[in-house]
């Protein structure tokens, strides 16, 4: 508990009513003055003082305050975002000025405070005393709220309490410290976290795979076409009246009549050569009929209802009308041999698909590369960038989380990430697909958030915003659905599985997933297996691969679990006697059932999984064909340490069948002899040449000595 020392410079009364909310904080570039919010207005507006692309709006309503209390709290909220150099320090903070997002936080629990104490017939703060913060902290405890929310509310209090030399009297608590200075962890009777561990549920393999899959398609097999209809989306939406009245398109030139029936019979001649259906709509009656205003918009004409003799010409067309306006853009790209899509993209569709392509991308880079989802949403334009002199691909970005300056203060503008991210080329080619797909400088603006409306505002309005995390979520669950729904209607067996834990995939989830794929790369399929190695070794050599990052941390914690899991499926095989061979059989058998101590250990931070890991009785490995027992003072390979070299592990690539550290099972065994049966057909061929004869002879046998050393011990 810190007691507050006495201000050099007090704020007995309140700010004047005309005193800006956001007085000493920095402001995102752009923002109008006029329109900052002042300390008598009922709603404080904070956005202006967030920095990050993909923040939301944030504001504080006082309205919500209980009356007796509006101008106390006011005051308090307003000496969190404007401390002043006197500031005393709060509980548990690392700085006197916090950041915005987190004034917000306390306001809330400032609020509920508040509630409380009117609803104690408490008028002002100086009427409360000792006891009634204790009967404050027993009706906390009593509620039965989550630790951490019951600590944020008696955590306000404290804060409260440290402002007293700040306020004026009536605005005061009692001299003496909240609970005597009792810890608020001895006053719940219960503890936070001290891990800080990450509770995220992973999503499940085999939805997280097809979801993969998916968006791969997208980028690689779709983009191209959806691009193309997007852009002739865009040609055609400007010419709304709402595109018109915003400034996007200007109103047509005068022309003759006669020049506009020639430009309409271009386009009518178009729908034929490509033999297309004229564009339709259903009316209210539920008949479909032409839409005349989209071809009015094709042909730059405000109106064709204006015009009878064109709306005759295109009558007289004889041409089909679809339900929906096709575009001309074609469907290039092929599904298994057959066009993705049976017809072209419609103008109602464009936006949609749009969206989705820019979903595929958003979860390729986020997930391939281990960013956090603000990270991703943050990327701009230019921000991939090939290293001549390496030969990798860099993705240049902003970071906001522990961005502080050199007294300790959060800095809410963030910076230039001091080493990029280096990602495999599924994630660059995303990128590139997103520069293609619209002018924006955010890779993922809120440009293309046009919620099913096709209107020209929705489109271009908020340009140099990003979406929102809740945004992602919601376009990655729309985008299963779409997959889901395409893949019934053509009737395709691979559409993405719900997760049978939560069925909503939010962005946050694709990080902590991606730790779990590198630790146990999915047996037989060679190519994720290959993938996700490569994506572990790239993440190794760049800035996702420090500590700074904190994604090692993730991977640790995942080969904790993965140790763990294939040490209890070793006990259940020796425990159904199977049968151990080779020179570190004894010293596997022992650490195997040694390893049973550990199942149920409580981690309390990710580097105790580290730690542990680098215990000698969970030191075993399985390879292919074998198991490294690790003695690294008998290993015939070369050892690979991590980063701080807090542990050692075997290169199974590099494998000598002369060492001392492999053991046998059974099921090795079968892999053995599976590759000896392979080499025995090899052999057994009469045509093979000589030299590769004599090579696979020798290899057989090892293999078979193997075999038989490992029957001949068997009991």
């Amino acid at each position: 508990m810190t007691t507050p020392a006495a201000a050099t410079a007090a704020f007995p009364s309140r700010p004047a009513p005309g005193e800006l909310v956001l007085r000493e904080r920095p402001l995102r570039p752009g923002t109008d003055a006029h329109t900052l919010s002042r300390f008598a207005d009922d709603r404080w507006d904070l956005t202006p003082g967030l920095f990050e692309a993909h923040a939301k709006a944030l504001s504080l309503d006082f309205t919500t305050v209980p009356s007796a209390y509006t101008s106390t709290v006011k005051h308090v909220v307003w000496l969190w975002i404007n401390p002043p150099e006197s500031m005393p320090s709060y509980y548990r903070a690392s700085s006197s000025r916090p950041a915005v997002r987190t004034v917000a936080t306390y306001f809330q629990s400032l609020r509920s405070f508040a509630h409380w104490a009117d609803a104690r017939a408490a008028d002002s703060l100086h009427r409360l005393t000792s006891a009634d913060l204790d009967d404050f902290a027993a009706h906390v405890r009593a509620t039965g709220l989550p630790h951490g929310t019951g600590e944020d509310l008696l955590a306000v209090v404290v804060r409260l309490w440290s402002l007293r030399e700040l306020l004026p009297p009536g605005d005061r608590l009692p001299a003496a410290a909240p609970w005597r200075g009792e810890l608020i962890a001895d006053i719940l009777g219960t503890r936070r976290d001290p891990s800080g561990e990450n509770r995220t549920q992973r999503v499940h393999p085999d939805t997280m795979t097809a979801l993969l899959s998916w968006a791969l398609r997208f980028i690689e097999l779709f983009a191209d076409d959806i691009t193309a209809a997007f852009g002739e989306f865009k040609a055609i939406c400007v010419r709304t009246p709402s595109g018109r009245a915003a400034g996007l398109s200007p109103m047509p030139a005068p022309r003759a009549p006669g020049e506009r029936m020639k430009d309409l019979e271009r386009l009518l001649d178009r729908y034929r050569r490509r033999s297309l259906p004229l564009p339709g709509k259903s009316g209210p009656d539920g008949i479909l009929r032409v839409n005349y205003s989209h071809i009015a918009r094709r042909i730059d004409v405000i109106s064709l209802i204006q015009s009878p003799h064109l709306v005759r010409a295109v009558d007289a067309a004889g041409l089909p009308v679809a339900d929906g306006s096709p575009l001309f853009a074609p469907i290039t790209a092929g599904l298994d041999g057959v066009p993705w899509l049976p017809g072209p993209i419609t103008y109602e569709q464009a936006p949609q698909m749009a969206r989705h392509l820019s979903t595929a991308c958003f979860i390729v880079i986020a997930y391939l590369s281990g960013m956090r989802p603000g990270e991703a949403l943050n990327l701009q334009r230019g921000c991939a960038r090939r290293d001549s002199n390496t030969g990798l691909t860099l993705i240049h970005g902003q970071h906001f989380k522990g961005v502080r300056d050199t007294a300790g203060r959060h800095i809410p503008q963030g910076e230039e990430r001091p080493d990029p991210w280096v990602v495999v080329e599924p994630v660059a080619r995303a990128v590139t697909v997103l520069e293609r797909l619209h002018n924006a400088e955010l890779l993922f603006p809120t440009t293309l958030n046009i919620d099913g409306r096709a209107t020209a505002a929705s489109l271009y309005q908020r340009a140099g915003k990003a979406r929102t995390d809740s945004n992602a979520s919601a376009d990655i669950n729309a985008f299963i659905t779409w997959v889901n729904d395409y893949c019934t209607a053509h009737r395709r067996p691979d559409p993405i599985p719900p997760d049978p834990a939560r069925p909503a995939i939010s962005s946050s989830r694709l990080r902590r997933t991606l730790a779990w794929f590198i630790v146990r790369k999915p047996r037989g399929l060679v190519a994720a297996a290959v993938q996700y190695g490569h994506v572990r070794v790239q993440m190794t050599l760049g800035y996702s691969g420090t500590y700074a990052s904190g994604f090692p941390d993730e991977l640790v914690f995942e080969q904790w679990l993965a140790r763990l899991d294939e040490l209890a499926e070793a006990r259940e095989h020796l425990a159904a006697a199977e049968h151990v061979s080779g020179p570190a059989a004894d010293r596997y058998r022992h650490r195997v059932a040694a390893a049973a101590r550990f199942a149920g250990r409580v981690l309390r931070i990710r580097r105790d999984a580290a730690t542990l890991l680098a215990n000698p009785d969970l030191m075993v490995y399985p390879g292919t064909g074998m198991t490294c027992v690790l003695d690294p003072a008998r290993a015939a390979c070369r050892l690979a340490g991590d980063e701080h070299s807090s542990r050692r592990t075997p290169d199974l690539d590099d494998c000598r069948p002369t060492c001392l550290n492999i053991a046998r099972t059974d099921r090795d065994i079968a892999i053995v002899r599976a590759q000896a049966d392979r080499l025995r057909n090899i052999v057994d061929d009469p045509l093979a040449p000589p030299i590769r004869n004599q090579r696979e002879l020798h290899e057989l046998a090892r293999l078979q000595g193997i075999l038989a050393e490992h029957d001949q011990q068997e009991p």
